[in-house]
């Protein structure tokens, strides 16, 4: 895969709606960077993870940090420095977003800990793994596995609370957190579930799938059409299973189950109108789902809270509906 490209301008088509301070940002961070070739011929290259995602998160806050192993991922915990609470903290089950094949937990560690501090909740933040050394059903897998390490040792390991778990993530980390919702639904008894976090998601994996947003953002920064196709490729998931497009689910008595969701949507994003169109299905299938739209913002602005007024506001909105969703599970 080729390095030699440069990220250039914003596309004539997308910058009139962008943010003017995206705009700024991306002209004075983004543009003339160094960018992958989605198109370049050969077998993937694992070193292009090393290549930077942008340096617009916030300065992370300080947690009591350690990391364990869980099943086959590596999982960071961050726990708030003061007493948990009488029967353990809380706890935000954490997914990071990069197609299933890029990204980690130290490139989403600024959520993680903002999270730990200000709801206060324990933050296990997953380092699943990655495709396509591990394709699909992989970081299902590990996504689940975390979610009964929380039932059957979370308490007495990590002083949680596994009646109070919420999940999480962007983008995959979306994707990965709605799908486990449904599995803690299905389960017999129902894992209950206080909130899904689901943050410009992925709910269709399907390439031909009609969503305008497909087409009216094919070239909007971030994350244009070909680096989707390229994502899709390499996680190698069958599109009509539902534990790759949870949008997929079929219809059941488990949806009245699903745990409530907020679905934070970039305005300019190419998956913008397949989160839409999930919040819209777990509403028809009694389900509760929030969906708010950020206007003027490309798929990667929650990971800009450090340089951006709308990845600040919607990390606010993240603690402000966790912390309440805690609140109704005391």
């Amino acid at each position: 895969m080729s390095y030699t490209l440069k990220h250039g301008p914003i596309n004539p088509a997308i910058l009139p709606l962008c943010d003017p301070g995206y705009a700024a940002y991306y002209a004075r961070a983004i543009q003339g960077t160094v960018a992958l070739d989605y198109d370049a011929p050969g077998p993937f290259d694992p070193s292009i993870r090393a290549v930077p995602l942008g340096s617009g998160l916030a300065a992370p806050l300080e947690c009591v940090t350690r990391t364990l192993k869980v099943g086959e991922c590596e999982v960071r915990v961050f726990t708030p420095p003061e007493e948990a609470p009488e029967g353990g903290w809380p706890v935000m089950v954490y997914f990071h977003g990069g197609g299933w094949v890029l990204g980690s937990v130290d490139s989403e560690i600024s959520i993680a800990t903002q999270l730990c501090r200000r709801v206060p909740c324990c933050v296990l933040s997953v380092n699943y793994r990655l495709a396509p050394e591990h394709p699909y059903p992989a970081a299902v897998d590990d996504a689940w596995s975390v979610i009964q390490y929380i039932l059957s040792h979370g308490h007495a390991e990590l002083n949680v609370n596994p009646g109070r778990i919420a999940v999480g993530g962007a983008s995959a980390g979306g994707q990965l957190a709605a799908v486990v919702s449904h599995m803690a639904a299905m389960s017999d008894p129902p894992v209950p579930i206080a909130l899904q976090l689901l943050t410009v998601p992925c709910t269709d994996l399907d390439p031909a799938a009609p969503y305008p947003s497909r087409t009216k953002f094919a070239l909007s920064p971030a994350l244009p059409a070909v680096r989707m196709n390229w994502f899709y490729r390499l996680f190698a998931a069958r599109p009509e299973d539902w534990k790759a497009s949870p949008i997929k689910t079929p219809p059941g008595e488990h949806w009245k189950r699903l745990a409530p969701a907020f679905v934070a949507v970039a305005g300019l994003d190419f998956l913008k109108d397949e989160g839409i169109a999930y919040a819209e299905l777990m509403r028809e299938r009694g389900a509760q789902a929030e969906v708010k739209v950020y206007e003027g913002v490309p798929h990667h602005f929650p990971s800009l809270d450090g340089v951006l007024e709308k990845g600040k506001e919607y990390v606010d909105d993240a603690v402000d509906r966790i912390t309440k969703a805690f609140a109704r599970t005391v």
